[in-house]
């Protein structure tokens, strides 16, 4: 490749026009504006067309769940059919070649969208999943969680906030969005049973429920207001009564519109035909 052509040196520069060009004799303000347009391509890529992405296409399963609980893990071995080593994500996964295994070949593929479970970037599943549920394209949540971390009251919680979260969209829509919670990783011996979980999300999701309620008392009483909620309200850390109305001192799941499943299960060991019939079965009704 031959070398640009030179330029003079300043002290022989005669315009203004001459001071403000490149070696290649291109004004500078013209390099800066095809940058600025590169730039602005390749966001564009990079973030409309994967939010297009999530938007368009047909039936759709979302999988969802707190940082840690196996997700990624559980996307590359329901997308490829055979597990990897992943790493917590920081945005979502999605294919649209999805395909169910015992269906067939002549069934049109899935959309299948895996959604970081980070606190601070759950804002994208509730947005996939309110645009799905929108268009009638979602098919159902798997809601993955650690089974083997469910008997850690901080990791309860945590995981029970979230799918708390969740339950306030799925209930919006009439005869809700099913939910499965994906007990994973239920081979380790500190793994919390499926129905034992479903006592545990039941009772924690009962206090969440009261307590948020009595959050937005004080609030119409005149109190102060969670910084949380001025930064979530329509989602995140809000009320949203979940359950029957009125209902006091107890909560179950089966009062929902969302028919919400627990099932064990383990991504590491190839143990997730019962999560996939959940999914055939919903694929074809």
């Amino acid at each position: 490749m031959s070398a640009p052509p030179e330029t003079d040196e300043p002290g022989h520069l005669t315009s203004p026009e001459k001071v403000s060009t490149s070696g290649y004799g291109l004004p500078v303000y013209i390099l800066i504006v095809g940058l600025l347009i590169i730039t602005a391509y390749f966001a564009y890529e990079l973030i409309f067309r994967r939010t297009k992405g999530v938007a368009a296409g047909g039936p759709r399963f979302i999988i969802a769940g707190p940082s840690g609980s196996g997700k990624t893990s559980l996307f590359t071995l329901l997308r490829y059919g055979k597990k990897s080593t992943t790493l917590p994500s920081v945005e979502q996964n999605l294919t649209a070649k999805f395909r169910l295994p015992n269906l067939p070949d002549t069934a049109k593929p899935f959309v299948l969208i895996d959604t970081p479970g980070h606190q601070k970037l759950r804002h994208g599943m509730f947005s996939a999943l309110q645009t799905a549920q929108a268009a009638r394209t979602v098919l159902g949540v798997l809601y993955v969680v650690d089974a083997s971390a469910m008997s850690r009251p901080e990791r309860l919680r945590e995981a029970a906030e979230y799918m708390y979260d969740i339950l306030r969209i799925t209930e919006r829509v009439q005869g809700g969005t099913d939910v499965l919670v994906a007990a994973n990783k239920s081979e380790l011996f500190t793994a919390v049973p499926a129905k034992r979980l479903r006592t545990l999300l039941e009772t924690e999701l009962y206090k969440i429920r009261e307590s948020r309620a009595k959050s937005v008392s004080k609030v119409a009483a005149g109190g102060e207001k969670d910084d949380e909620d001025d930064d979530n309200e329509d989602v995140v850390g809000g009320s949203g009564w979940i359950g029957k109305r009125g209902e006091k001192g107890s909560f179950k799941l089966e009062d929902l519109e969302t028919e919400v499943t627990v099932i064990d299960g383990s991504v590491d060991n190839g143990k997730i035909d019962a999560w996939i019939g959940w999914m055939e079965e919903r694929a074809v009704n």
